[in-house]
């Protein structure tokens, strides 16, 4: 399966939380419901948040907590408008206790770890492709963006990345089962290709 691309924004429980996300190695949703929702369905979601006024979340947490995966990127752009960061998730759903509180600066219990590219710097938005620029115009806290992930691909060159699913990689196969053919002419062809 394709390795899917999420914008995420790290404004969780209503303030700016990418000093944290950054020294945390973590993206989070707000929504502090008073316990850990890894076999929660989606209707016991639903109702845990609509208990505390918050089913308008119901999206991000659910997203969060069951459709993300490991590998999956994440898109932050940060709220000043100006600066990109790029991530790797790195761990299922995780729960933190201690943060699940209703008060300011507090209210993201709700995680998932992150390895950060470019050693946790910033790129700027203005020199992003278009495209990518343009879904972040996106005003939830969370969105699938993975139609763009040739993009996100390019911008962060990490190899690992899905290379079965890129073109470049099906040809070079193609070529490898070429060049095991019986038929000498089809060897040559593609040793023609390889050579050009």
């Amino acid at each position: 399966m394709e390795d899917r691309v999420w914008l995420v924004r790290p404004l969780p429980h209503g303030s700016n939380h990418m000093k944290d996300f950054l020294s945390e190695n973590i993206i989070a949703v707000g929504y502090p419901v008073g316990e850990e929702l890894t076999n929660c369905n989606d209707n016991q979601i639903r109702s845990l948040l609509k208990e505390h006024g918050w089913e308008v979340g119901i999206g991000n947490v659910n997203t969060l907590v069951h459709a993300m995966n490991v590998g999956d990127i994440v898109v932050v752009p940060d709220d000043n408008k100006k600066d990109v960061y790029f991530g790797k998730i790195t761990s299922d759903y995780q729960y933190e206790k201690e943060l699940d509180e209703n008060k300011p600066g507090s209210g993201y219990p709700h995680q998932r770890q992150v390895e950060w590219y470019f050693d946790k710097k910033p790129l700027l938005r203005s020199e992003l492709p278009d495209e990518l620029r343009g879904s972040m115009r996106y005003p939830g806290t969370i969105a699938d963006i993975t139609k763009h992930h040739e993009h996100v691909f390019k911008t962060i060159k990490d190899p690992s990345l899905n290379s079965e699913s890129t073109l470049e990689h099906k040809a070079k196969k193609v070529l490898e089962e070429m060049l095991k053919h019986e038929n000498p002419e089809v060897k040559l062809r593609a040793a023609e290709i390889i050579l050009k």
